[in-house]
């Protein structure tokens, strides 16, 4: 900017309002505070006020971005989705190509799948069998986690792989597979069983996949 400038002078681009960006962050901070909610309390229990309460705002400002609690939960878990996606990409783009890559892109996904997305999808799943609203938030969730994964499937894996016949395939049932052992954990095997049990599932994927 020169000495006799203004923000007035420059591009709208370059000066945000400052009230969409306060917009946006508390749309965050709500998003964040509805999937730990979801973790802790379940959906029966989460309530707007909660999650408003959690977050630190007002419930003018939660009624004003999420009026529905289906809405903000499934966004919610939407919103993680795609930001474990997005870290699960941003370590991986630095690794060698090659059956390493492959492995280490194989226990990244276990440990998505693992931990809090898999969690949340689960319990909303469960939840949405009686909730017609919900569950129409809740079908597209997971089919944009996979068509996540395989647009970004030659950035994660490499061309080479995704040239193999059926590629597609073969990647969906990886993860397929990938979601029914984790289920095993939250139904209460040890981790010591279900990490044995990855071990070898993890050598049969990389066979799989890897060119």
């Amino acid at each position: 900017m020169t000495p006799d400038a203004t923000a007035s002078d420059l591009p709208e681009s370059a000066a945000p309002e400052p009230k969409q960006a306060r917009s946006a962050a508390t749309r965050l901070r709500l998003l964040d505070a509805a999937v730990d909610e979801l973790l802790e309390s379940g959906y029966a229990k989460l309530t707007t006020a909660k999650v408003a309460k959690r977050a630190g705002v007002s419930r003018g400002a939660q009624q004003h971005h999420f009026p529905h609690k289906a809405t903000l939960v499934g966004e919610a878990v939407r919103h993680l989705a795609r930001r474990q996606l997005d870290e699960l990409h941003a370590t991986s783009t630095g690794d060698r190509r090659g059956a390493a890559r492959t492995a280490r892109l194989l226990d990244r996904f276990y440990g998505v799948y693992s931990g809090e997305l898999f969690t949340a999808m689960l319990e909303l799943s469960l939840a949405s069998r009686g909730d017609p609203e919900l569950a129409r938030m809740v079908a597209p969730i997971d089919r944009d986690v996979s068509r996540g994964v395989h647009d970004r499937a030659a950035e994660l894996f490499g061309d080479a792989a995704v040239a193999l016949p059926d590629f597609d395939l073969r990647l969906g049932h990886a993860l397929s597979t990938i979601r029914g052992l984790t289920l095993l954990r939250v139904m209460g095997r040890t981790k010591r069983a279900t990490d044995r049990q990855w071990a070898f599932t993890r050598a049969e994927l990389l066979r799989l996949l890897d060119p």
